[in-house]
This record gives C-alpha cells, sequence and structure tokens, in this order.
C-alpha cells in the first residue's frame, strides 16, 4: 500500500536524520513520538475514508500495514516509560529494573502465545477473523481487547501485531542496554572499584515455594512473625520472578506420594557432597 510506505519512509528517514542507535536517549524517544503521532492520525483518516479492493485487501492492511506503523510509535513510547524511570542509584539496581523489563516481554509472550505461534508461523487460516472488521467470532477470538478499539479502524488484533513487532524490537534495546551497563561494571571493576553482584533465581519456581514454606514454618524471618505472603513477596523482589500462585503450588507439594520435600532433600544432600568432597 504506497500510503503506508510513505510514511514509513518518512519515519526511517527520520531515525535516519537523528543517527538514532539501539542505546538512545530519553529526548529521542520522546521526539520520535511527537513525528510519528501526527502520522499515524493521517493514515487512520485516510482509512476510513478508502475502500478496500477486497478481504485480502483487507487482511494485508491489519495484518501488516497498520502494525509495521504502529509498532514504531509503541516501540518509542516504551522506551520513553523505561528511560523515564530507570534508576539512578546502584549497578545492582539499574541491572534489576532491565531485567524485570526483559520478564515483562516474556509474560506478555507467554499470555498470547497461540496467536504468537499463528503470527509467528506465518497461518493464514484464521486472518478473516483477526484481521477484518467486524467480523470476530468471539469462539475464536476470545480476547476482549477488540471490543475498546475503533472498530471502523481496528480488528483488535492488529494490536496484537504491532504488540509483538514492538516487544521483540524492545528486546534487542533491553538487551544492547544490560550489554552496555556489563562493560561499564566491567571498567569499574578493571580500576579496583567496588562491583555489587545481582543474583537472579535459576532453579524452578516449585523449589523455591518449598524453601518458602519451610522458612516460614521453621519462623527463620521476624522471630516468625512474618507471613508467608510477605515472605514471598520479598523473594520475589530481591530475585526480580514472578512465583505465581503460592497456595496452589503448596498443594501440589503436599499431595506428593514420595519425596514431598524433594528440593529440601536435595538441598541436604548436595551440602553433605560438598562436605565430603572438602574432607578428601
Amino acid at each position: 500500500m504506497q500510503f503506508v510506505d510513505k510514511i514509513l519512509f518518512q519515519i526511517n528517514t527520520e531515525i535516519e536524520k537523528l543517527g538514532i542507535d539501539d542505546c538512545m536517549g530519553i529526548d529521542s524517544a520522546l521526539h520520535m513520538m511527537r513525528f510519528i503521532q501526527p502520522l499515524c492520525d493521517e493514515l487512520r483518516k485516510y482509512i476510513l475514508a478508502y475502500q478496500f479492493a477486497d478481504e485480502t485487501e483487507e487482511i494485508s492492511f491489519f495484518k501488516e500495514y497498520k502494525p509495521e506503523v504502529l509498532s514504531k510509535y509503541l516501540y518509542y513510547n516504551k522506551i520513553y516509560v523505561i528511560e523515564s524511570k530507570y534508576p539512578t542509584g546502584s549497578d545492582m539496581k539499574q541491572r534489576e529494573y532491565l531485567y524485570k523489563e526483559l520478564d515483562s516481554l516474556t509474560f506478555y509472550f507467554s499470555r498470547n502465545l497461540d496467536f504468537y505461534q499463528y503470527y509467528r508461523s506465518k497461518s493464514t487460516y484464521l486472518d478473516r477473523y483477526y484481521f477484518t472488521r467486524n467480523q470476530n467470532d468471539l469462539r475464536i477470538c476470545t480476547d476482549s481487547s477488540h471490543i475498546d478499539k475503533d472498530p471502523l479502524y481496528s480488528t483488535g488484533y492488529d494490536f496484537k501485531v504491532a504488540k509483538i513487532i514492538t516487544n521483540e524490537l524492545l528486546k534487542i534495546y533491553l538487551t544492547n542496554r544490560l550489554q552496555e551497563l556489563e562493560r561499564i561494571v566491567q571498567r569499574k571493576a578493571d580500576n579496583g572499584q567496588v562491583v555489587e553482584t545481582i543474583l537472579r533465581w535459576t532453579g524452578s519456581k516449585r523449589a523455591l515455594v518449598e524453601l518458602i514454606y519451610a522458612l516460614e514454618a521453621n519462623g527463620d524471618f521476624n522471630k516468625g512473625t512474618a507471613t508467608l505472603k510477605e515472605i514471598a513477596g520479598y523473594f520475589e523482589n530481591v530475585f526480580s520472578i514472578d512465583i505465581g500462585d503460592l497456595y496452589h503450588s503448596y498443594l501440589e507439594m503436599r499431595s506428593r506420594k514420595i519425596n514431598r520435600t524433594r528440593y529440601l532433600e536435595t538441598l541436604q544432600k548436595s551440602l553433605l557432597r560438598r562436605m565430603d568432597e572438602n574432607d578428601t
């Protein structure tokens, strides 16, 4: 679609003119938001007055063209938000912040896994339901986002495609941000400065739940007054992890026929093995 191609050309030209790279600042992100928003408005007005030649053209617009433009705005908008809230404290706090942003992308993909797989596999068998206006089959399109959209300019799922494109770009941006931070930390270490270390829980969530319940049952926090919710929240904050349904995981653990404290037993064996190794 020539009109969309023209808009994308204007956006890319502006990006090149500003010399924006993968670690842009907040001013560049704000500039691009202000530049792209009027173009999005122009596109909306154009489509509202435009008559698609057939269903194929309509699907192509809402599946490919509109998301490509919209994702540009969403990308710079999200970067603006990320950079506005970026912590100015320790390196560890900055790492935690960036990791949490990356985790939120993973969470979005997991929540929309079926649609993501459909889109990324280049499937087409549901396109007329996903990418044509006023054709939503609620048995298939269970997502409620389409209810809040302009029915003349949205199918509800064109926005999801834009989010997928945006999040994939954000993953690159955040990864580059982390790499830049690691280079700064390494330079500090090379200069003999004290460097904080961030620890991330890489064991299973069920193992962590087992540990939390054991610590609570043993009264190891605040002289036994800390609640399970408080302990779990602390672990989630420190390790940047979403534990999920704590009680449901506990019920599964309690219902085991054997090795109900499997993780604690593994910890004991690992520690005893370490002790034995040190004795030899």
